[in-house]
């Protein structure tokens, strides 16, 4: 196994029925928030900037809700699958 190979991560988004696999290195997004706003373009998706208080970033991983703009890019996303849960605002 490359150095490359050891500093990437898959796993995939899920949103509205359709999977994205994604494939990213460690710690190259400072959260899982930048790296949904930078894969999709969803309107409203953590419009508070990554300040943890709206809610407007909720994920499900593997089935425990939580805040994307909380999340580091590491190896506990290996091979998680990700819902992006639908913002109301």
């Amino acid at each position: 196994m490359t150095n490359s190979e050891k500093n990437t991560i898959l796993f995939t988004l899920v949103y509205r029925g359709e999977e994205w696999p994604v494939q990213t290195r460690r710690n190259h997004y400072y959260s899982l928030m930048s790296l949904i706003a930078d894969y999709l373009p969803i309107s409203g998706f953590g419009i508070c900037s990554g300040m943890g208080s709206c809610g407007t970033c909720a994920v499900s991983i593997d089935g425990m809700r939580c805040l994307s703009c909380d999340v580091a890019i590491d190896d506990e996303l290996a091979n998680a699958r990700i819902v992006i849960e639908e913002a109301y605002f």
